[in-house]
């Protein structure tokens, strides 16, 4: 017998997280699997919800767990489960042991998400491992081009307030500040660009993440206000002991849910959401940053990170910002992993809860 298991509390009892499936049910999911285009797969997903209503409610309560809000209407549902139909069955998918052997679909169905997920998780690794190797090439660039850039942007500062001192032409006073004005500016930036490609030592102590990220959402509340913006923290129901280093962390933090608030605009919604999770056995605590703004393109997910990309889309913020948050996360042993959605977009902050050997610089 195949059942689905629904995501949520691993502490709630196996049996109430499991939802039957029926071979019929089993025969649509297989089609839906091995469907060629997005709206055949759509279409089968619909019929089996409209067949069983024990697919809905899983499809439902799993759309809700995985996207972090309430979701009301089965099509939204629907429209979800068709971007990760592969991942979800290879990971809730269990195959209950019966007095009679399996039927011949329950037994493809199986084995087939079996291998698609196998695929899936492979392919998304590969891609995570080529971005790292990427970004890490990106920070010697970047540490050398700084170091050449900042004297001479030093000089320039430090030689127009000099000639501020005995300057009495208004107009000449108004020139030279401005070079001085945006000399400092520009060094600003290749500060950025040095805590990318040389971040200080971390200090390592233990920290309770709850309050670490619930103190960086307060401070930014009244930003939130000022944008027009719904800024929701859910905190773990527990305490999340990690060792980290506080500040490195907020620093990193802040730039996510600022490129958040930046990117919703007027009404729109951010939220922050904890969990501890299990990975290949592994306990890591989750910090999900959701919002509710227009999205970004592949092309521009795929540069998410890079410290020299300057395209802006559809009111997302980037620039330095995520380029710390990257350097920082990995340096304590993390990741940060950003999805794409209908409606908005979600970056995952996963970090150890047992500290992992960090990227040395």
């Amino acid at each position: 017998m195949l059942y689905l298991l629904q995501p949520g509390d691993e502490s709630v009892d196996g049996a109430n997280r499991r939802v039957a499936l029926i071979e019929q049910t089993a025969a649509r999911l297989e089609r839906a699997l091995l469907a060629a285009d997005p709206a055949t797969r759509h279409r089968e997903l619909a019929e089996a919800f409209a067949e069983d209503r024990n697919l809905a409610g899983w499809a439902l309560r799993a759309a809700e767990f995985r996207l972090g809000r309430t979701i009301n209407r089965i099509e939204e549902a629907a429209d979800w489960l068709c971007g990760c139909l592969e991942i979800e069955l290879g990971a809730s998918l269990i195959n209950q042991e019966a007095p009679s052997p399996p039927s011949e679909v329950e037994w493809r169905l199986s084995a087939l998400a079996v291998k698609l997920f196998a695929y899936e998780r492979r392919l998304s690794e590969f891609d995570q491992r080529l971005e790292h190797e990427k970004l890490e090439s990106l920070k010697e660039l970047a540490y050398g081009a700084s170091h050449e850039i900042n004297n001479p942007l030093a000089n320039i500062a430090a030689r127009a307030q000099t000639l501020l001192v005995d300057e009495r032409d208004p107009e000449r006073q108004r020139r030279l500040t401005a070079i001085h004005r945006q000399a400092m500016r520009a060094h600003e930036m290749i500060a950025d660009l040095m805590l990318f490609a040389r971040p200080p030592n971390l200090n390592l102590v233990q920290c309770e993440l709850n309050v670490v990220v619930r103190g960086v959402v307060d401070q930014l509340r009244d930003l939130a206000s000022e944008y027009n913006v719904e800024l929701v923290y859910q905190s773990w129901s527990e305490p999340i002991h990690l060792p980290a280093d506080a500040t490195q962390l907020g620093v990193a933090l802040q730039a996510v849910i600022v490129n958040a608030l930046e990117a919703v605009g007027d009404g729109g919604n951010v939220r922050v959401v904890i969990q501890q999770i299990n990975r290949e056995g592994e306990q890591w605590a989750e910090i999900a940053v959701h919002d509710d703004g227009p999205g970004f393109s592949e092309e521009v997910r795929r540069h998410m990170f890079d410290p020299f990309f300057s395209g802006r889309e559809a009111g997302r913020g980037l620039g330095f910002g995520l380029s710390k948050c990257w350097r920082i996360v990995t340096e304590h042993g993390g990741q940060v992993v950003v999805h794409k959605r209908s409606g908005g977009a979600k970056i995952n902050i996963l970090l150890p809860l047992v500290p992992h050997a960090v990227i040395q610089s």
